[in-house]
């Protein structure tokens, strides 16, 4: 029907992000709604998951003459963070997020008994503060009272989709480290040396399949229309990949956000990721070979806060910056992900002069941004032994033609600026359309969105 719309939702960092496009790939509208996180100094970064559920609340009753004509809902959200649930769906503890990193010395630990993660997991999973393994492991040695509350551990879209559907399921890629991601059976030996219970894996399925219908009970509370189907989702990540059609043709790509997601897709997968993630064949149309940095748009926070400047006013200046030789910035300013995973690692500069301005600092910030993610990409082609010589750039900051210059200066290839800013709810959106379809590659060509080529000089 024409009136028809689908809801792209989208569990960030920062915000919870909706998207209503029709099912022609016209958008109606995207609402924001931010989200709160607590940190401290001892590396903690949690957040309230009911705060997911009030911002999906509030997103119904603002625009609840949209979501009368919802047919299908698509989740995606960040990993790898832990939701604690109890049989309820109510969750135990505050959400451990991705940029938690408490948890070293257990990371460390895993290491040690493990080794090489690929035989158990099924994939180059560092065993990394950040990742699922270890902060559970830190929960059963610090809060095992948790561990007994504890029905499933979900992830921040999958506890939306149970609290949408009332069904606890997830994909095999966001749960990975605790399910081996090639057989998607919990991973037994890995989760009893750690002090959890295996029942605690929730059912697994792809991304783009339907997790069930809106209950009764959500259908009130969220005003949205009964049975109407929710998709399993993926992780932001890899609904960002859908948006720039990673996931149908070899490509290599820079999603920026909060932290950035830089990799390349191929047929084949390497034998071994070494430093970075490898999206096996089991849970994506395509193999991709990738890895999160740790500060993309945090650096360009940082730096904006440091001179008491917006993000985009400190854009603008980095480009009156007419020096010839700016700084060298190394963007680790909370550690860093991958290709490195060193969570003590530290930013700086180096380099700065005298003549050294204001501009030249935001300028070389930029810079620092963009030569860790060529890092990655370079990282990635290597292990896939294939070299792409157009990348494709997603996210707000990826679509921001004032970085332009320094991206064709830094990563020395073809760029494509695809024209929608926000790839994560775009590709949620387009799980959803494929739960209609029940064919992803259709849906992705339906729902995807211009690009804008430009050559280095």
């Amino acid at each position: 029907m024409a009136n028809d719309l689908i809801l792209g939702l989208d569990v960030g960092t920062s915000s919870v992000k909706a998207l209503f496009i029709d099912v022609a790939g016209a958008i109606l509208k995207r609402v924001e709604v931010k989200i709160a996180t607590t940190t401290s100094q001892n590396s903690v970064a949690e957040q309230n998951a009911d705060d997911y559920l009030a911002a999906l609340a509030e997103i119904s009753k603002n625009n609840s003459n949209l979501i009368a004509n919802v047919i299908a809902i698509g989740l995606s959200g960040h990993t790898p963070s832990v939701v604690c649930v109890d049989s309820t769906g109510s969750a135990v503890r505050p959400v451990m997020t991705w940029q938690d990193n408490r948890a070293t010395k257990e990371a460390d630990d895993l290491l040690t008994k493990f080794g090489n993660p690929f035989e158990i997991i099924g994939t180059s999973l560092p065993w990394s503060a950040s990742a699922c393994p270890a902060k559970l492991f830190w929960l059963a040695r610090h809060e095992p009272e948790i561990v007994k509350k504890t029905r499933w551990v979900l992830q921040p879209k999958d506890f939306v989709g149970m609290h949408l559907t009332g069904k606890a399921i997830s994909d095999p890629w966001s749960s990975k480290g605790i399910c081996n991601v090639l057989t998607r059976a919990p991973i037994s030996n890995l989760l009893e040396f750690i002090g959890w219970d295996s029942k605690v894996v929730p059912e697994l399925g792809d991304g783009y399949k339907s997790r069930g219908g809106v209950s009764d009970a959500a259908a009130k509370k969220f005003r949205l229309p009964v049975g109407i189907p929710v998709s399993i989702g993926w992780s932001d990540a890899m609904c960002g990949m859908v948006a720039l059609n990673v996931m149908s043709e070899s490509s290599s790509f820079i999603i920026t956000g909060t932290s950035a997601i830089v990799g390349a897709s191929t047929r084949t997968p390497p034998k071994d990721g070494g430093s970075l993630y490898i999206i096996p064949n089991t849970c994506a149309p395509l193999a991709i070979t990738y890895g999160p940095t740790q500060s993309s748009g945090s650096a360009l926070s940082w730096i904006s806060t440091l001179l008491e400047i917006s993000q985009d006013e400190a854009i603008n200046l980095a480009g009156r910056s007419e020096s010839l030789d700016l700084p060298i910035f190394l963007p680790y300013i909370y550690g860093e992900r991958a290709p490195l995973w060193r969570t003590d690692l530290q930013g700086g500069f180096y380099g700065i002069g005298g003549e050294t301005n204001k501009s030249d600092l935001v300028a070389s910030v930029l810079e620092g941004i963009s030569f860790a993610e060529k890092q990655v990409i370079e990282t990635a082609e290597a292990l896939n032994r294939s070299v792409n010589q157009l990348i494709k750039l997603g996210g707000h900051a990826g679509n921001d033609q004032r970085w332009e210059n320094i991206r064709l200066k830094t990563l020395g290839r073809e760029i494509s600026r695809y024209e929608d800013t926000d790839t994560t709810t775009r590709g949620s959106a387009i799980l959803a359309h494929a739960v209609i379809t029940k064919n992803l590659s259709e849906s992705t060509k339906r729902l995807s969105f211009n690009s804008i080529k430009s050559t280095p000089s």
